[in-house]
């Protein structure tokens, strides 16, 4: 039982709407929501994710499509999946955002620090070094993650970019927590991950079923390259 305020967090939605609305039922009631990037691309709904993201008025970090998105550059996306990426981002995610969804995207901060009770957070999509890009999974060595994550005065720090739920306590104090991907999981479970944190720094991972035949459908329709749709299926399936 979570007690104190409570805080849902949340990563990586891609456009995935149906994802994101069972993320929000499953969770219960919560004090604050924080967002650690990456609304957009891969899904067909980064409109939606956008719009409601907005209304929870979260703390929220910009991630490396976020940052493709609104400032036209690669987003450096690994090779198995860069033409997906590429593609989604030309033919969904650009042509469903409005002027003022790029402008919102484009104000986004890289990283943020937020006091949670006594729990001090830092916040940022992928690493405090490399904010962006660096992927930091949960089998990284510890000298990485401290050459990546050092952050003086500091509890825990939140990233997400890899899409695997973990918690990586470290021998240089500093707890590393990614809730998982909300819209697209690649850690094996294809649900729609999360975690709450409440004020006493105790952590819930989650894990939610959602419509992802709907996704499917809309997918389907949205895209023409019968490869790039055989990918994202894939792992919406299979959390892999």
């Amino acid at each position: 039982m979570v007690l104190g305020l409570k805080t849902l967090i949340i990563s990586d939605i891609h456009g995935n709407y149906e994802a994101l609305k069972s993320v929000l039922s499953d969770s219960g009631p919560y004090d604050e929501v924080i967002v650690l990037g990456d609304l957009v691309d891969y899904g067909p709904d980064p409109d939606l994710v956008i719009d409601e993201v907005r209304s929870l008025k979260p703390v929220i970090v910009r991630g490396n499509h976020d940052e493709a998105v609104a400032k036209g550059t690669d987003c450096r996306a690994g090779p198995f999946l860069h033409d997906a990426s590429v593609y989604t981002r030309q033919y969904i995610t650009l042509r469903k955002l409005s002027k003022e969804d790029i402008k919102w995207l484009k104000n986004l901060s890289y990283a943020t620090k937020k006091d949670l009770g006594h729990i001090k957070l830092f916040i940022a999509h992928a690493s405090l070094k490399n904010p962006l890009y660096k992927y930091l999974y949960p089998w990284v060595d510890e000298e990485t993650l401290k050459d990546y994550l050092m952050v003086d005065g500091v509890n825990y720090v939140l990233i997400g970019h890899t899409h695997y739920q973990f918690l990586r306590p470290t021998t240089f104090g500093i707890k590393v927590m990614n809730p998982g991907s909300v819209g697209q999981p690649r850690d094996g479970d294809w649900r729609a991950a999360y975690a709450l944190i409440d004020d006493s720094g105790n952590i819930f991972f989650k894990r939610t079923k959602y419509d992802v035949h709907s996704t499917l459908r809309k997918l389907k329709e949205l895209i023409n390259a019968t490869s790039h749709y055989e990918k994202l299926s894939c792992i919406l399936r299979e959390g892999r």
